[in-house]
């Protein structure tokens, strides 16, 4: 007999994928927070960087927001393809920075942390969106 926690009900997101996405949301929001906590003078040097380091911050905060809500309340598809949307900002924010700074020779791991947190996030919503359906 199999248990009701690994039957998924047909169009249910799966609550694993969906924490999954919640956690990587989480690191790239706190990654984007940090950042600007311990290093303003880079931040928010000039009027392009602070708008581009607080949108980046916004845009992982609404994501952790979303899949945080798809994952513990009611799911719909609206909510899925918002959430894929703010995963594909996140990504190509993550990766243009992580681009950009290797091309200029500085940056290290934390970009590359940004990287990988928007890779993830854009294919977990992707899985999550797909599931849904």
């Amino acid at each position: 007999m199999t248990s009701s926690a690994q039957v998924e009900a047909p169009g249910r997101t799966s609550p694993a994928l969906l924490a999954g996405l919640t956690a990587a949301a989480l690191v790239g929001a706190a990654d984007t927070a940090i950042f600007i906590a311990t290093d303003p003078q880079t931040a928010l040097k000039t009027s392009g960087r602070a708008t581009g380091s607080l949108a980046g911050l916004a845009v992982w905060v609404l994501l952790l927001a979303m899949s945080r809500r798809r994952w513990r309340g009611p799911d719909s598809r609206r909510l899925a393809t918002i959430g894929l949307g703010l995963a594909a900002l996140a990504a190509l924010d993550g990766v243009g920075l992580a681009v950009i700074h290797l091309a200029a020779g500085v940056g290290g791991a934390r970009t590359l942390i940004g990287a990988a947190a928007g890779i993830v996030v854009l294919a977990l919503a992707l899985s999550t969106r797909r599931a849904g359906s």
